[in-house]
């Protein structure tokens, strides 16, 4: 379940088809329900700062840690914004365990040729510790 209202559907650039709120509500849907239409927005090239990882096939990595670690995925949206070629979501997640998450997304050509998570590990240990 996706929920909370998000701010932002200005196009990034003149020329975009691609919206800060159309990636942040698919992200969301992938965070929480594995939904891959996402990664349509993404680089065949996409590089994510956080694995080392290059490629798509990320996505289905992170899935899969995402199903065997959060029973009864939900995400919060709190804030989307963007600016020349980066757009930040600010979303909390919550399931088995409670965390944030701010991750960054940089693009090229429309598409998201890169990644950085910010998130709160520490409340995340804490919740598991708990």
């Amino acid at each position: 379940m996706i929920t909370g209202r998000h701010r932002s559907s200005t196009e990034l650039g003149t020329s975009s088809q691609v919206t800060a709120q159309a990636l942040a509500g698919g992200y969301a849907a992938y965070i929480a329900r594995g939904e891959m239409s996402v990664v349509g927005m993404f680089s065949p090239e996409f590089y994510d700062n956080v694995s080392g990882q290059r490629g798509l096939r990320i996505f289905t990595i992170v899935d899969g840690w995402f199903k065997e670690s959060f029973a009864e995925r939900t995400v919060q949206l709190h804030l989307v914004t963007h600016n020349d070629d980066t757009v930040m979501i600010w979303y909390t997640m919550r399931g088995q365990h409670i965390g944030s998450g701010f991750p960054r997304l940089r693009l090229e050509d429309d598409l998201v040729v890169e990644h950085w998570a910010v998130r709160d590990d520490a409340a995340m240990l804490d919740s598991v510790t708990a």
